[in-house]
């Protein structure tokens, strides 16, 4: 019968139409009482060659939930027909099934530019910005020598911005304009503006920007610039941006715009301007606030030291609060030795966080500096215990040292200098 379904769906005469042919194979599909990994693959293929993407996606879900395991001629066709589906969280998903079910890349028979861009891409969404660059290398040597297109470069560019990894971000700059693709991609212009700025080169960043035309300077331009001057402590200049790109340049700036100014006006203790300019949204913008642009006027309120305004605004919000809402809050009292609010904070934080480990650490420092060792120990005491939700997962960073990037996570040995690593920081410890 799976023969008969492959001849259906890919043998009839040329002049039959294509979704015809489907028609004829989804039916007999439907008539094979236990298909086997073979029949599952030929429907996703016929549907993932054809513009009925979402029908390929259909098939392989059945196919999960009918206990059929995918073999390694299920993920090309898949793949292919999640370019088609253009939807990220898709892409995500099916890469976090390639590696449950161990489906290897180099098994992948003919890899072109879209399973090269969805693994890179699969790697950079959940924090493999490292591995990301590794495997867009392998990618570039000649055994393979495949060319990366402008969603390929733009994910690379993300792993660089990430990683904070400024030589990677000049030679990557490089290449793409060697490729002649800055001049002619405006994305590509706006990633290197974003990568820039987080590795603390706001100077290349501007410098990119300023030679834009200004007819190509979408919201986006204007955001990478005033978020990067957010995070590398420009929070005047980068507010003196945001009515530049209203007033001067006539660009419209974005939700995310605005969680790019606001969060400057936290980091600089900018008040009034904060408070100005979030107000502004709704009235002016018909932007309705969201939660990350509540959780930055908390964060401006903790950090000038209005603590009870601050708690007021998290009471005001019209949604729950999350965990990085609550956490700046309750960073703040321990900054400004508020413990009784910290203790309120951190109840909401267990009430409405799915985790709150990292909160337990904030809460447990406070009651250090106020030298409350019973309560220190209640908390430690109670991140011990099973309850994961308490518990803080490991810290991971990055340094880049002669243009290698190397990656630890705390307590970790498995780096060939470990020894002398721990050996340096057991010196510094006990100077």
């Amino acid at each position: 019968m799976s023969r008969v379904l492959n001849a259906c769906l890919f043998g009839l005469d040329n002049a039959v139409d294509g979704k015809l042919k489907r028609a004829y194979g989804t039916i007999m599909f439907t008539q094979i009482p236990k298909p086997n990994v073979f029949t599952w693959n030929t429907m996703i293929r016929a549907f993932a060659i054809s513009t009925d993407f979402v029908f390929a996606l259909h098939y392989y879900r059945e196919m999960i939930r009918r206990g059929v395991l995918p073999d390694k001629y299920t993920y090309p066709f898949l793949l292919q027909a999640c370019e088609g589906v253009l939807d990220v969280g898709i892409v995500e998903q099916v890469h976090g099934h390639v590696v449950k079910f161990g489906k290897l890349f180099e098994e992948i028979i003919e890899r072109d530019v879209v399973s090269w861009t969805t693994l890179i891409s699969g790697l950079v969404s959940q924090g493999f910005y490292a591995e990301g660059l590794l495997v867009f290398n392998e990618m570039m040597v000649d055994e393979y020598c495949v060319r990366p297109n402008a969603v390929t470069m733009m994910e690379v560019m993300l792993a660089c911005a990430n990683l904070g990894s400024l030589d990677h971000a000049r030679g990557f700059h490089a290449f793409l304009e060697k490729m002649g693709w800055t001049e002619a991609e405006v994305s590509i212009r706006n990633s290197l503006i974003d990568a820039y700025s987080k590795c603390g080169s706001i100077g290349c960043a501007s410098g990119i920007f300023h030679e834009t035309q200004c007819s190509l300077k979408d919201a986006y331009s204007w955001t990478a610039v005033i978020a990067g001057l957010a995070m590398n402590g420009c929070g005047t200049e980068a507010v003196k941006w945001f009515y530049q790109m209203k007033l001067v340049a006539g660009v419209v700036p974005d939700a995310v715009t605005f969680i790019a100014v606001l969060s400057a006006c936290a980091h600089a203790g900018l008040l009034d301007e904060g408070v100005k300019i979030f107000e502004s949204m709704e009235v002016e913008y018909g932007i309705v606030p969201e939660i990350q642009h509540y959780g930055c006027m908390v964060d401006l309120f903790g950090r000038v030291g209005f603590l009870e305004r601050a708690y007021s605004f998290v009471e005001i919000m019209p949604m729950e609060p999350n965990l990085a809402t609550l956490g700046s809050l309750l960073s703040a009292c321990r900054v400004h030795n508020n413990v009784e609010l910290g203790e309120v904070v951190l109840e909401k934080i267990n009430s409405f966080c799915s985790y709150g480990g990292g909160a337990s650490v904030l809460l447990s420092n406070m009651y250090a500096s106020g030298r409350q060792w019973r309560e220190v120990v209640d908390v430690r005491e109670g991140m011990k215990e099973g309850n994961s939700k308490r518990r803080k997962p490991p810290g991971r960073s990055w340094i880049e040292v002669k243009g290698v990037v190397h990656e630890f996570l705390a307590g970790d040995k498995s780096h060939p200098r470990a020894m002398e690593l721990f050996m340096v920081l057991e010196g510094l410890r006990t100077l």
